[in-house]
Order: structure tokens, then C-alpha cells, then sequence
């Protein structure tokens, strides 16, 4: 798995089968810092049905953590006061 860059932040998506007997797969990813500290894990794609292909719910993933990270998701502001 590769880590993929968003401004100041990185991450990392991945597919994991469910362990019910239907064969689908949930989107995950973990978000860290620039200096590679991290900041959130197992983060999931919210999907009731699943994908039934793995590269999907990467996808998925991958499109949840660029929405996550431009929405400031789990990160605090660094600046003057809000």
C-alpha cells in the first residue's frame, strides 16, 4: 500500500473482505501528518451493501480521505484564533 499526498497530510487507502459470507469488501484509510505522525486510523467508507471489488472500495476510501482532509475532519486549525 502506498501513501498518497494531500497538502499537509498523507494517506494511506485499503480495501479489507468482510467477514460475512457475501465476498464484499469495505474501503478503509489512515491520515497522517506531513512528518508522518498519525492522526486517524481504521477510518471506514460508510457503505451498508459494500463492493464487491476490492480496487472499488479503495476508491472509495481514497475519495473519503481527500473529502476528510479538505474539510478539516479529525485535524486541528493551526493559526490565529478562530
Amino acid at each position: 500500500m502506498t501513501l498518497q499526498m494531500h497538502g499537509d497530510f498523507s494517506y494511506q487507502p485499503y480495501a479489507v473482505l468482510r467477514r460475512d459470507d457475501d465476498g464484499k469488501w469495505d474501503g478503509w484509510y489512515d491520515l497522517f501528518a506531513k512528518n508522518g505522525r498519525l492522526l486517524r486510523s481504521f477510518v471506514r467508507v460508510p457503505s451498508r451493501e459494500g463492493f464487491a471489488d476490492p480496487e472499488l472500495a479503495r476508491q472509495a476510501a481514497e475519495i473519503l480521505a481527500e473529502w476528510d482532509i479538505e474539510a478539516g475532519y479529525g485535524m486541528k486549525c493551526s493559526g490565529a484564533a478562530r
